[in-house]
């Protein structure tokens, strides 16, 4: 089977793919660490961005040619890119000393390397690595306090086929075809939040209280003052600023860009000049 080598305008054969995608992978991989360079990390980013994209398009003909094995492979390489991207860029934003984003990019890389292993079964070892982000978790950000929204659906239907799930055959979080199957919840309604200690979305948390300062941020510790007209009980009910559900099923596929806000303040010059 012959793949078009983006960018080069040659065909490779699919191991030739495969080591290409890897090779590229094992690169960015070298630079896993708090001490590398910031500057030689974000180019591994913008690497990455160029190859997730260049992963995609090849899933998108393997589809358009009906070849579901190809296409599955290659939705566990977008995975496996943004695996290591995300982990990239959560060491480059606790060197910026911006914990939150950094624990989002955390939790962006375990659920990307969860998913490397659901969609291809030659991506066993991505439990390999989900491991070692556990261990980081656990060892670099301190204990966070987890949250867990209830609601009610009206209806639950399969984004395949988009037919009532669990009438399809379809399987919430299996892959077919270059896309993983999710339930999409009709017409919800808020039930209940929980604080739990295993939550389905570790980017839903506390993520500050108030004290009789301000509001202390449970990463960094910091206190933020209160604004104009913001008051604190002492012995009074605990107000918290908390996320309690997130949207982006698959946040490993957000451009480095994206994450570091650099669109935005290239705009923003762009304006002024």
């Amino acid at each position: 089977m012959a793949l078009s080598d983006v960018g080069k305008g040659a065909q490779l054969t699919l191991n030739e793919a495969i080591q290409y995608f890897n090779a590229g992978i094992e690169k960015a991989e070298i630079y896993l660490s708090p001490a590398r360079d910031s500057k030689l990390q974000l180019a591994r980013c913008h690497e990455m961005d160029f190859l997730q994209q260049q992963a995609t398009r090849i899933k998108i003909d393997a589809i358009q040619q009906n070849d579901e094995n190809v296409a599955n492979l290659f939705l566990a390489f977008e995975c496996a890119i943004g695996a290591v991207r995300a982990e990239l860029l959560m060491w480059l934003l606790l060197k910026q000393e911006k914990p939150n984003k950094a624990w989002d990019q955390l939790i962006s890389a375990q659920i990307a390397c969860l998913d490397a292993t659901r969609a291809h079964t030659g991506f066993s070892h991505c439990s390999d690595r989900l491991q070692k982000l556990q261990n980081i978790e656990e060892t670099i950000f301190p204990p966070q306090v987890f949250l867990s929204a209830g609601f009610v659906a009206q209806a639950l239907e399969c984004s395949i086929c988009r037919q009532r799930y669990g009438t399809c055959g379809h399987l919430r979080g299996k892959p077919y075809m270059g896309m993983f199957c999710e339930v999409i919840h009709r017409g919800i309604q808020g039930d209940h939040v929980a604080i739990v200690e295993v939550p389905a979305d570790k980017r839903c948390r506390i993520v500050s209280f108030k004290t009789k300062d301000g509001h202390r941020d449970r990463l960094s510790w910091d206190i933020t003052p209160y604004a104009a007209g913001e008051t604190h009980e002492d012995g009074g009910p605990l107000h918290a600023n908390t996320i309690f559900m997130s949207l982006n099923r698959y946040p490993y596929l957000t451009s480095s860009r994206k994450v570091l806000d650099t669109e935005a303040s290239e705009t923003e010059q762009a304006q002024s000049a």
